[in-house]
């Protein structure tokens, strides 16, 4: 294997990496949670935190990643990819420090847990971008492939890490672990989050910059560097002439803009169906509460009769079934469409959360007895849920979404659009535990199941197929939905 080819698997492997500590982060809680409290969800936990404070904790990350993402394209234009690949992952090991040198301070937790999540929104930005600039036509498939199905191990893994505590140090709910050893426990599983992040700021150290940014830098020889070593000398010349023309016409277009008019915003009439469905579908995307699922789902199993080994383990089956769906529905997207892909996702998580809810009612109802069947009924419902936003949202609305929007509102667009994501997927994670305290699983359940009918109808009504489309030929669509 020649030097090229070995810089580029290189590159498509650290980089994707950076999807591997996307998720995590957020994530690991998970399997602490039987520990911390609080008592009355987690029999034997040391009762550190209240339910608030535990939903607080559990979305903090969501939130501060939102935060990050409004300021990471503007980070990442001033001081580049690269530099901002290394200092998320440094933020992301440093996180460890106030959650694991603390006795229980609510407050350092919360900033240990706010780092960690300004760590999720830059990676959330920094690595796609990347890939797509570094990576040729042929390659950033791949490069998106990757991202998505290490997110998925980086969740896996956390399950993995919660069921070897377990079976190390002992359960919380087993009567002869005492408090020292859960204390251990629950750090140990935070410790464990520094991992990926030092692996990856490793793995970045030997990455070069994109040479997109480089050549908007005035830095045209380290930019042809940077493509000779992902393409080869006699392509890179090649790409670098491409760069050249391109930004001659962009610069054309600017001055015609320029001339024309003051330009174009996200709110003008023309725009505002492509970026009203954008809007929806994320919206959507979060509202079926998948953060919250892989935020509680061990307490949720626990909830259901299992005991907190056995829902360690369980976790670790769920948490493995979206990797071969992710690999599968990635063949897909391109042969049966975006559309049917994301009808297919949006019924099967609205079937599986209905049934989730219907297992919990029958539990409240005293007609179904919590224990193993009650409890591996609910892993069930669960797997399918998540094998269903596999299929469906979890590869198909990225790669609609970067279709739909026009090409002069598509980065204002999709910054509104991911906020807004982002926003609601802190929302659902935080009111979920006081939700369910209050209204109980099957009210919950029922309502999820209810916002994935709806996504279903977006799909079904608003959401034109892309598939094997042109950006004109879609923004073409509209302009002629306007007419």
């Amino acid at each position: 294997m020649d030097k090229v080819k070995r810089y580029a698997i290189y590159l498509l492997v650290i980089a994707g990496c950076g999807g591997l500590l996307f998720d995590f982060g957020g994530t690991i809680i998970g399997p602490a949670l039987p520990y911390i409290g609080p008592l009355e969800d987690n029999p034997g936990s040391l009762n550190l935190f209240t339910t608030t404070q535990v939903s607080h904790l559990s979305s903090a990350v969501v939130m501060c990643a939102a935060v990050a993402c409004l300021i990471a394209g503007w980070l990442t234009e001033k001081f580049g990819r690269k530099l901002m690949m290394l200092v998320s992952a440094a933020i992301a090991a440093l996180a460890c420090l106030p959650i694991c040198l603390t006795d229980g301070s609510y407050a350092l937790f919360f900033v240990g847990r706010a780092m960690q999540g300004v760590a999720a929104g830059f990676i959330g930005v920094v690595v796609p971008l990347y890939l797509a600039e570094c990576l040729d036509a042929n390659s950033r498939g791949k490069g998106s492939g990757m991202f998505q199905l290490l997110d998925f191990v980086g969740i896996t893994f956390c399950s993995i890490v919660g069921l070897a505590v377990v079976h190390l140090v002992g359960a919380a709910d087993d009567p002869a672990v005492s408090a020292a050893q859960k204390a251990f426990a629950w750090k140990a599983v935070f410790w464990s989050s520094a991992v990926p992040a030092v692996l990856f700021f490793l793995g970045a150290l030997g990455l070069k910059e994109s040479p997109r940014w480089l050549y908007r830098r005035g830095r045209k020889d380290e930019a042809l560097a940077a493509l000779a070593a992902n393409n080869g000398e006699a392509k890179a010349k090649e790409i670098l002439d491409e760069m050249i023309a391109a930004d001659a016409a962009e610069a054309a277009e600017k001055a015609a803009l320029k001339a024309a008019a003051k330009g174009d915003s996200v709110f003008q009439r023309k725009y505002m169906m492509p970026f009203f469905i954008a809007l929806a579908v994320l919206i959507c995307n979060q509202a079926i509460g998948f953060n919250a699922v892989q935020y509680f789902s061990i307490t949720m199993f626990m909830g259901s009769g299992l005991s907190q080994a056995t829902a360690n383990a369980a976790n670790l089956v769920v948490w493995l079934v979206p990797i071969p769906v992710t690999a599968l529905a990635l063949w897909l997207v391109d042969r049966s469409g975006r559309k049917t892909l994301l009808k297919i996702g949006t019924a099967g998580m609205a079937v599986a959360l209905a049934g989730v809810a219907t297992i919990f009612l029958l539990l409240d109802k005293q007609l179904l007895s919590g224990g193993l069947f009650a409890g591996w009924l609910t892993v069930a419902g669960i797997a399918l849920f998540v094998a269903s936003f596999s299929v469906g949202p979890g590869v198909v609305v990225w790669l609609a979404l970067s279709e739909l929007m026009p090409g002069r509102i598509r980065a204002n667009g999709m910054s509104i659009c991911l906020f807004v994501n982002q926003m609601v997927a802190f929302a659902i994670a935080d009111a979920f535990l006081p939700w369910q305290k209050a209204c109980g699983y099957p009210v919950v359940f029922y309502c999820l199941a209810g916002f994935a009918v709806l996504y279903f109808l977006t799909a079904a009504f608003l959401l034109p197929e892309t598939k094997g489309k042109t950006l004109e030929e879609i923004e073409a669509y509209f302009a002629g939905k306007r007419g």
